[in-house]
């Protein structure tokens, strides 16, 4: 899969914003839905969005949620301003998806700040869609949010699924690349102060969904601190992985000394059959 190269510790898939936008819609798929106060019924799968088209290439939905009425949601997320095009695309999804599932499908069309449009629905004669539009600087106030998000961190506490979804989302919520840039590194900063398990993860997901739209010096900012976190974070693996070696030799050295036969040792401990040998040779047994 082809990718940018930020350096050569990160690199970027070149469907960055997708990747992460659904990450985040399947993982929350839960709240989601409270987030943005729709009433719908409850998300009870999250289903593979795969879906042939004809003159369509490499391009797939964003997201398709089964709910608990046994219909099918189909979340876009756009970051440009909305064309026939696009209703069309949806259009053959939806048509698509429908062919293979037989189900109702609704859609949800969710938008970056700058965006003003709405866009229409189709209406060919033969079809008409129906969609529910969310713009996110109309229904979240960017400096509001970013506030309520820099609180919770700030006073160390836990994040519910929330303030999860606000924080990867914050960004989009302000139309200026200045304001939005400036947002993301503030948030950033209060994450890696915190350094809690999920700062990282919130921090790359954050940046993924947001990363063309970032200025500098904010981007280079937040890069830097996701080069320390991977850094700090693959140190972490290899002592822990040293550490998981010590325990499986520890394993062997007791199960030898009480005299199991080296086949069973290397069972026991996850070594390979010729580290128990050489454990045994060490032993003097």
């Amino acid at each position: 899969m082809g990718g940018i190269d930020i350096d050569k510790d990160i690199r970027m898939p070149r469907n960055h914003k997708d990747i992460s936008l659904r990450s985040m819609a399947v993982t929350f798929r839960g709240e989601i839905f409270q987030f943005f106060n729709l009433a719908l019924p409850k998300v009870v799968d999250a289903l593979p969005v795969h879906v042939p088209l004809i003159d369509v290439k490499d391009q797939t939905m964003d997201v398709v949620l089964a709910l608990e009425d046994d219909s099918l949601l189909h979340l876009e997320f756009e970051s440009s301003e909305p064309t026939m095009a696009d209703q069309i695309r949806y259009g053959h999804y939806d048509l698509e998806l429908f062919a293979q599932q037989q189900k109702l499908i609704r859609r949800i069309v969710i938008f970056a700040a700058g965006i003003q449009k709405t866009p229409e629905p189709l209406h060919i004669g033969s079809l008409t869609t129906h969609q529910h539009v969310i713009h996110l600087n109309r229904h979240f106030d960017g400096a509001d949010e970013l506030e309520r998000a820099l609180l919770k961190i700030q006073r160390h506490k836990p994040l519910d699924a929330q303030d999860k979804i606000r924080i990867m989302l914050l960004p989009m919520m302000f139309e200026k690349p200045q304001e939005r840039s400036q947002a993301a590194w503030k948030i950033t900063e209060a994450l890696h102060q915190e350094n809690s398990d999920n700062s990282t993860y919130l921090i790359g997901t954050m940046v993924a969904a947001n990363f063309s739209n970032l200025l500098s010096p904010e981007k280079e900012k937040i890069l830097e601190v996701l080069r320390m976190a991977y850094a700090f974070q693959e140190l972490y693996r290899e002592f822990e992985e040293k550490g998981r070696e010590e325990a499986r030799k520890e394993t062997a050295i007791t199960a030898l000394k009480n005299k199991f036969d080296v086949e069973t040792v290397a069972k026991l401990s996850h070594l390979p059959l010729e580290k128990v040998l050489e454990i045994k040779k060490e032993l003097g047994l």
